[in-house]
């Protein structure tokens, strides 16, 4: 009399073991479609050890909280983050490396024979060290190297962004790509080269870049929340601007770097949790949040009031690596916002 009792018993086991894998299935590809319509989420780690401390762009760095300090501290945004900038000895998961390049301040950076030029050194440093470069921020920096002692630097072709590359800037430097590769000097015989650019939309209004747009990967557009960028709804990173160009961008099929910071810490115009408020601004003017090839990149550069900002841990909401976290989520969550 007992068995069918327990056959019934088995058959109901089964049936809640086959709902539980249906529904543990569909939460994995819910996620896994989600992060095939995601971006990037990046981070530039500055201070990032005691070597560091000597540096004094934006005030002094001595005594500041760095990253190193912050070993085991942050264990989601280890697993989590996609791509670093300049650093592959903290406790990042990735490998996937991403750096900044200034073409255009003299003759001897510019070498178009690979085993001189700069850039192609700065690549096989990070490729010896076993990082993949998934970017490459380029521009020309005229408008501060001019005053920073680099007395040859030049202007890209337009006033209106002295930032962008000449057309052949590109073509001499993916010539110079494959050359490099030949010789064994790099892994790739191409690399992607992202746009810095200053002006938030002249790229996209100016018909002039377009043939420039189709040699490159994409734009990056690097928002301060200092000097000219504030306030938001006004100054040089208003969101109508910024949107307009991030779209145009993306609807070339081309990437977009929103290149997020320095953001401000304690002061006069600091009130809790800007940082995600700007965001959430940018987000509700149209700024793309999920788009596989729109990607946010944290610049978390130690600037005037933002050096007193910490590290982390990744628990704080108010550090560095809790911000860190936070954007992740956002990005990065199957919940669509």
């Amino acid at each position: 009399m007992m068995k069918p009792i327990t056959q019934k018993v088995n058959i109901a086991s089964v049936a809640a073991g086959v709902l539980i894998s249906l529904s543990l299935f569909l939460e994995a590809t819910q996620t896994n479609s989600n992060s095939a319509l995601c971006g990037n989420v990046g981070l530039r780690p500055l201070p990032r050890s005691e070597a560091d401390l000597n540096g004094n762009h934006g005030g002094s760095w001595a005594g500041m909280p760095t990253f190193e300090a912050q070993k085991g501290n942050y264990p989601f945004v280890a697993e989590h983050l996609d791509v670093v900038m300049d650093w592959l000895e903290g406790d990042f998961k990735t490998k996937r490396l991403f750096f900044e390049y200034y073409w255009g301040l003299d003759a001897v950076r510019d070498d178009l024979d690979p085993e001189k030029n700069l850039l192609v050194k700065t690549i096989r440093n990070w490729e010896l060290k076993g990082a993949e470069v998934e970017h490459i921020l380029i521009c020309r920096e005229y408008d501060l190297a001019i005053h920073r002692g680099h007395k040859e630097a030049q202007p890209g072709p337009f006033k209106e962004d002295t930032r962008i590359l000449y057309e052949k800037d590109v073509d001499d430097i993916r010539a110079m790509f494959k050359l490099a590769r030949g010789k064994g000097l790099l892994k790739h015989e191409n690399y992607k080269l992202i746009q810095m650019v200053q002006e938030p939309s002249f790229f996209a209004d100016d018909k002039r870049f377009l043939p420039i747009m189709k040699k490159m990967e994409g734009i990056a557009y690097e928002c301060h929340q200092f000097n000219r960028h504030w306030p938001l709804e006004t100054g040089w990173s208003k969101p109508d601007p910024v949107v307009r160009g991030a779209k145009w961008t993306l609807d070339q099929g081309k990437e977009y770097i929103f290149y997020y910071g320095p953001i401000i810490w304690k002061c006069e115009k600091y009130y809790p949790f800007v940082e995600r408020d700007w965001l959430e601004k940018y987000w509700k003017a149209g700024l793309p949040k999920h788009h596989p090839n729109m990607h946010y990149y944290l610049n978390t550069f130690p600037n005037e009031t933002g050096r007193g900002r910490p590290v982390g841990p990744e628990t704080d909401p108010h550090s560095i690596l809790g911000f860190t976290q936070w954007l992740i989520q956002e990005i990065k969550s199957p919940r669509q916002k």
